[in-house]
């Protein structure tokens, strides 16, 4: 082989990682653009500049959790407003933004935010509280949740036991930890990285357990 062949075959090497996460990412933000459109209502974070001119609206989706932008069409349209429908007039089409790309202020709010998407659709994300299983000899589901380790997940398959819980205060109750601030927790990590896996964002709350 001669050596502008195999610097070539190495270059290529070297970059199809790169080219591999770049076509996934591509991949996703497809399938997000998809799975806008079957969004209930948009809790507005944060009302941003936009490029060359014009405001444009930075959100989270229910009952997706997914982070998008939107141009502001209506001035009188502002962070105070809350939750407001998908289709509302006063905001144009739905689109992907990472997590990265909001303010410190709204990234600092999206805990908070979750769990009121959390509470707007309770038994979605009590599904994983009832139906968490082992995900190796090793793991179990419950130790995706931040600060939770194995004797504490052990701990919480045993109060579960049979029946589950009804609701999410009464895993509270049970495991002595805010459900709800748990869930919300993992969410927002995992907004982090779209490529993580397992993503409870996923396997709870956009596909249903």
């Amino acid at each position: 082989m001669s050596f502008d062949h195999s610097h070539r075959a190495i270059h290529q090497l070297n970059t199809y990682p790169a080219i591999r996460g770049r076509a996934m990412r591509e991949k996703k933000d497809e399938q997000e653009h998809h799975e806008l459109m079957a969004e209930q209502s948009v809790r507005v974070i944060s009302i941003m500049d936009r490029r060359p001119t014009g405001k444009e609206i930075h959100g989270i989706t229910h009952p997706g959790l997914f982070l998008v932008r939107s141009k502001l069409l209506n001035p009188a349209l502002d962070e105070k407003e809350g939750w407001i429908g998908a289709d509302d007039p006063r905001m144009g089409p739905l689109s992907p933004i990472r997590k990265k790309d909001l303010s410190a202020e709204a990234q600092e709010s999206l805990v908070e935010i979750v769990r009121e998407s959390i509470s707007m659709d309770e038994a979605v994300h009590l599904s994983f509280f009832n139906r968490a299983q082992p995900i190796t000899l090793k793991m179990h589901s419950y130790q995706l949740l931040p600060g939770i380790g194995k004797s504490s997940a052990q701990q919480w398959v045993q109060k579960r036991g049979s029946m589950g819980w009804h609701d999410l205060q009464g895993v509270t109750d049970a495991i002595g930890q805010d459900a709800a601030s748990l869930l919300a927790e993992r969410y927002v990590q995992e907004m982090d990285d779209p490529m993580q896996s397992p993503r409870l964002i996923d396997l709870v709350v956009r596909a249903g357990v």
